[in-house]
């Protein structure tokens, strides 16, 4: 079975998959204390030992390079595990109260483009049917997930009055952030080469500096010294803002005034000079030409926000239990 498990949750892909092999009833006088082969019990549904276990190494293999998680994540990742596990339980009871059932032309597209994509495989060949009737009622039940969360996501279309509230509250998320317009002299070096070859190029730097700073062209130094493609445009990189660059540049420009040229620089292709030719200050955008873009974040956080408070909730009225309860301390983000 665990075989089974693991094969059926590769094909999907998906840590989703339910746990139909390892759920089942415990009776309420036997709920105090877990069997060693019972991993956790969720208002009463079992979810096995083998079931944790196998989806435990099916998500590190996804997740991981070659599956070797490293030792400070494991305890996280272990506490993942269980989560999924106990919050599919919790959303197949959702879907039963709210009688949602499985979309039929979707469930046929899964299944086909499982297909499409395992078809060549011999194991396929060789156990199709089996895999297909696995795979169905596994595939409904995402089915159902993915109407269940749609319906609990659905967020009323919000009043220009919302949106504008949203728009006031959120300044930071509709501003165009300082930007520099900054020319740049690079003296290029490979990263792996001698350190005779980098101070070279530092000094070299150094009489660059020294020459602008006696009234040289930067321009006419960048297209003749330059290895970068702006060099080509006497230097000039147009307009940029925070992230575009390396941060030891970053850190540099940050202290700058326009018209100031850099110390020598040195990043990962070479040695670089700067100089700061405009500071645009940050700058917020009107309403009305931002208003569909905050409407849409209005929108998905509402949306995240119903899901999230939906899934608290729901973890908050469950009672489990877990055999290791180290696993429980579970966040609710």
């Amino acid at each position: 079975m665990m075989m089974k498990l693991t094969v059926l949750s590769l094909l999907l892909g998906l840590m989703i998959a339910p746990v139909l092999a390892g759920q089942q009833t415990l009776p309420a006088q036997n709920q105090a204390a877990l069997a060693a082969d019972v991993f956790a019990v969720v208002n009463g549904n079992v979810i096995s030992q083998q079931t944790f276990d196998t989806f435990l190494q099916v998500g590190k293999r996804q997740r991981f390079y070659h599956g070797d998680i490293p030792a400070a994540e494991e305890a996280a990742f272990r506490k993942e595990v269980a989560q999924r596990l106990i919050d599919q339980l919790l959303m197949r009871t959702a879907v039963r109260e709210r009688a949602i059932v499985a979309v039929p032309g979707q469930v046929k597209d899964q299944l086909a483009a499982i297909e499409a994509r395992h078809e060549s495989r011999p194991h396929w060949q060789a156990q199709r049917e089996g895999f297909l009737a696995e795979l169905l009622p596994q595939v409904e039940e995402q089915s159902q997930f993915e109407q269940l969360e749609a319906q609990v996501r659905d967020v009323t279309a919000p009043s220009e009055a919302v949106v504008m509230a949203y728009y006031q509250a959120n300044p930071e998320q509709f501003t165009t952030p300082e930007r520099l317009r900054v020319s740049l002299i690079l003296l290029g070096v490979e990263p792996w080469a001698q350190t005779a070859q980098w101070q070279a190029a530092m000094d070299e730097a150094a009489r660059l500096i020294k020459r602008l700073q006696q009234g040289g062209d930067f321009a006419e130094m960048a297209r003749l010294h330059s290895s970068d493609g702006s060099g080509l445009k006497g230097g000039d990189l147009g307009y940029v803002h925070k992230g575009m660059l390396a941060e030891e540049a970053q850190q540099v420009l940050d202290k700058m005034m326009p018209g100031e040229v850099s110390s020598a620089i040195r990043l990962l292709k070479g040695v670089a000079v700067f100089r700061v030719d405009e500071r645009v200050s940050p700058l917020l955008n009107p309403f009305q030409r931002v208003a569909p873009r905050a409407r849409d974040l209005y929108v998905r956080e509402q949306s995240e926000k119903n899901w999230r408070e939906f899934m608290s909730e729901r973890r908050s009225r469950a009672d489990v239990q877990l055999r290791d309860p180290s696993l429980l301390a579970i966040s609710d983000e």
